[in-house]
């Protein structure tokens, strides 16, 4: 049952038998754990920047224990958010907006879970003026400008960008800096975290700005089909990613074309190719990106995702009937 401060406290006194339904050698006496701060229906707001460059809410939690506990874990969920220091406190980062409840889960010597406490918390999001207070709470640094046709609201971004550098494919070097419009600096600020789950340390690409059409089919602004994103900055094609132990997922090479099937319902291959497609389905799923065109949309995309943010679409594999920027 939940009291006041939220705790729930599970134990077993004795030499023998079990702790927490874990059979092995249990401590003595019985554990208990408590959240005393934040107090319980607490609001807190997205407004800081987590360890990953998720923007959250920074939840200063505190706990005690009595009994035989080792360490104490908090969690949102499903998703960990650390373990308290030996004062008992720990800021926890909760990244999304809504109810949230925490749990704290107490921990034996021997690795057994003995107690556990909840707390349940509000988080709400910023109320941020514009896309360039929008990159202040992420921050990224910036300038404003150059102004360059087709592009609404240009910046340019000091690499890296929520912790993960980008490189042009081939170059030898990172880029220092990165031009485009800001809602695309914005949504590669969103996608860090993904890259910070699936180890990137680095994210080599084909560029951004390039003022063209569609499929090259006229001359901007007199197109036959329509402005590609790219001539508003609003679009990069990811090439290659690398991680922590130097391995490389390149999509020209280790994406597997699955031309019966959704890119993201599609069984992949094991290995780089289920890599390439977790990592493009969950920023897609998480809205990270409007439209994404992979290896399985034509072969003009055989070596890249094409990612971008053309505004009311929501595409990553069939046509629907509108036309997608190539």
């Amino acid at each position: 049952m939940r009291a006041t401060v939220g705790v729930l406290i599970i134990g077993v006194i004795g030499c023998s038998g079990t702790i927490g339904g874990t059979s092995g050698a249990p401590d003595s006496g019985m554990a208990t754990v408590a959240f005393t701060a934040p107090s319980p229906g607490t609001s807190f707001t997205r407004d800081s920047l987590a360890p990953d460059f998720a923007l959250a809410a920074d939840v200063p939690v505190a706990v005690v224990t009595t009994g035989p506990v080792a360490r104490v874990a908090i969690s949102d969920g499903a998703r960990a958010l650390g373990d308290v220091d030996a004062s008992g406190a720990l800021h926890a980062f909760v990244d999304h907006a809504g109810a949230a409840t925490l749990t704290a889960t107490a921990y034996d010597s021997a690795g057994a879970s003995v107690a556990t406490a909840t707390l349940d918390v509000t988080i709400t999001d910023p109320a941020a003026a514009d896309c360039h207070a929008w990159l202040d709470l992420y921050k990224v640094a910036y300038t404003v400008g150059p102004a360059n046709p087709g592009v609404v609201d240009p910046v340019t971004v000091q690499g890296p960008i929520g912790g993960v550098p980008y490189r042009y494919l081939g170059n030898t070097s990172q880029r220092a800096t990165f031009f485009m419009d800001c809602q695309l600096a914005l949504s590669l600020a969103k996608a860090a975290p993904f890259f910070h789950a699936h180890d990137v340390m680095e994210v080599e690409d084909y560029g951004v700005y390039n003022y063209r059409c569609i499929n090259n089919d006229g001359t901007p602004p007199n197109c036959t089909i329509g402005m590609s994103q790219h001539a508003y900055a609003m679009a990069i094609d990811l090439a290659q990613f690398t991680t922590s132990d130097g391995s490389t997922y390149n999509v020209k090479t280790d994406f597997v074309i699955n031309p019966d099937g959704d890119t993201c319902t599609a069984t992949p291959q094991p290995g780089k190719d289920a890599f390439l497609h977790a990592l493009i389905c969950e920023l897609k799923g998480a809205k990270v990106w409007n439209i994404v065109l992979t290896p399985n949309y034509n072969d003009l995309h055989r070596d890249h995702f094409h990612v971008d943010l053309t505004p009311g679409s929501d595409y990553i594999k069939l046509q629907l009937g509108i036309p997608v920027d190539e």
